[in-house]
């Protein structure tokens, strides 16, 4: 089975003239040049550092010491670890969904099958788990996962929900096959967090990494066993946290293969995405609720090839099932005389023209970042409150409720949370000597610009000279100092 390059086709939102969605479309065919079918990638427009779009996997400087790559170029550190289902990701079918090596073999009306990944018609539903850890990503948006820290669970069932109003449980289904999913190389890609304020902001974005992929399947049976069957292997498969993806096949055996994935991208609610209709990067809309809430996807067809892979200790050993994989590794070798020599095992697909479509949602961890470079992380709530340091009126002292009443003499705010202002008697922002005498007018009765919510500054109810007093000893830096626990007003 053949590859052919990607045939770009733009499409122009009609309604949005500063954006422009792309659908890029692979074509592929047999090894005698017949066509099975296309894969689009909806690219909503999105694009990523430097410029780089959906045909870019290439570093621009990769992780050296240069001017954009300063402290040996890794600037973010990331881990993604997958989620169960929870049937809110905008990718699964709500109609019909259909199971089974021939169409429409077995139907499942009204299913909604979520974080769903398909192979050979088959749905299976990405256990929570896997793991993407180590990501480093260097000043310019480059990616680097190595092999080892990229762990995909076994799949051998599928959970779906009725979407019919019945309330009906959730049903959980075997399948006749089972895989094992695996990388067989380094990923490398770019990641859109470098177009962010900060990398932990809470802003949409998404990212793109390619590597080899396997599947050791099994045939499953009634009682759970399993039974070897083969290992496929996909050289530069592609996996992103953004897009819409659309698989039009037929297989060589004459099946039709039509699935459907829509990403879920870092920061925004999935069902937000999935109301969306032809979405573009301005729609999307990120929302606190779903900070680092991320999904990978990618599409892809068997091809017809031999491989030449080096077999794992536990493979040799006889070991089989989940967690364990055949190769950990291939050899670039042309034939199977140099595979041999090798030590290798020369293996071709079994599966050939079969396409397959494989999701992971999940959720992304900053492990570390360059705080030089990109600043303090925007999501720290320093005084525990609940409330983060980015949008909180008081970021030093504790004030859930965000309480900014301006004065008594306002009563508008003024952007500093109440919690903050205890001595600001005049309601200027800072603490001075005037605070201190305009107290003092106050208890004699004199004119003076008075804010009496920021008057007790010891905290005992009242407003005394004991306040005014405690105001000179905070500004000479003698104990006691102010009470910042902003009590209610006192008048």
């Amino acid at each position: 089975m053949k590859k052919r390059l990607y045939a770009l086709i733009a499409i122009s939102i009609a309604s949005i003239s500063h954006v422009e969605a792309k659908d890029w479309v692979t074509n592929y065919t047999d090894n005698a040049g017949n066509s099975l079918g296309t894969i689009t990638l909806d690219d909503w427009g999105y694009s990523g550092p430097n410029g780089r779009d959906a045909s870019s996997f290439d570093p621009v400087n990769g992780f050296s010491s240069n001017p954009l790559d300063p402290a040996g170029g890794i600037g973010q550190l990331q881990h993604v670890i997958t989620n169960d289902a929870d049937w809110i990701s905008p990718d699964t079918p709500t109609l019909t969904t259909n199971d089974g090596i021939f169409a429409g073999s077995i139907i499942y009306p009204n299913g909604n099958m979520d974080a769903t990944t398909n192979f050979f018609q088959w749905g299976y539903t990405t256990p929570g788990g896997g793991t993407f850890n180590n990501m480093k990503i260097d000043y310019d948006g480059d990616y680097f996962i190595d092999r080892t820290d990229m762990t995909f669970k076994f799949m051998n069932y599928f959970d779906y929900k009725v979407e019919d109003g019945s309330g009906a449980p959730i049903q959980r289904v075997s399948t006749n096959f089972a895989f094992q999913p695996y990388a067989l190389s380094n990923a490398k890609g770019w990641c859109g967090s470098v177009l962010a304020s900060h990398p932990n902001a809470i802003e949409p974005m998404a990212g793109q990494l390619t590597f080899d992929v396997a599947f050791d399947v099994y045939f499953q049976f009634s009682d759970g066993s399993l039974s070897y069957s083969s290992t496929e292997i996909i050289r530069g498969f592609e996996m992103r946290s953004w897009g819409d993806i659309t698989v039009d096949m037929v297989n060589s055996g004459g099946a039709p293969q039509k699935f459907a994935s829509r990403a879920v991208v870092n920061n925004t609610n999935p069902a937000s995405t999935a109301a969306i209709v032809n979405p573009d990067v301005n729609t999307l809309v990120a929302d606190p609720a779903y900070h680092n809430i991320v999904s990978f996807h990618g599409a892809d067809v068997i091809p017809d090839e031999y491989t030449c892979g080096v077999e794992t200790p536990e493979w040799q050993a006889g070991q089989r099932g989940d967690g364990i994989t055949r190769f950990s590794g291939l050899l670039d070798v042309a034939d199977e005389a140099s595979c041999l020599a090798q030590s290798g095992s020369w293996t071709r697909n079994a599966f050939s023209s079969f396409a397959f479509l494989l999701r992971a949602d999940g959720e992304r961890v900053i492990d570390s970042f360059d705080e030089a470079v990109y600043g303090p992380d925007p999501t720290i709530d320093s005084d525990s409150d609940g409330v983060i340091d980015s949008v909180d009126n008081c970021p030093t002292t504790v004030n859930a409720d965000q309480t900014d009443r301006g004065g008594v003499d306002t009563n508008v705010a003024d952007g500093i949370g109440d919690a903050c202002q205890c001595g600001d008697i005049s309601g200027d922002g800072k603490i001075t000597n005037t605070d201190s005498v305009l107290i003092k007018r106050h208890l004699l009765g004199l004119p003076s610009n008075f804010q009496a919510d920021f008057c007790d500054v010891n905290g005992d109810g009242q407003c005394t000279n004991t306040d005014a007093v405690i105001l000179k000893r905070t500004l000479l830096g003698l104990p006691p100092g102010i009470n910042q626990s902003c009590p209610a007003a006192v008048n």
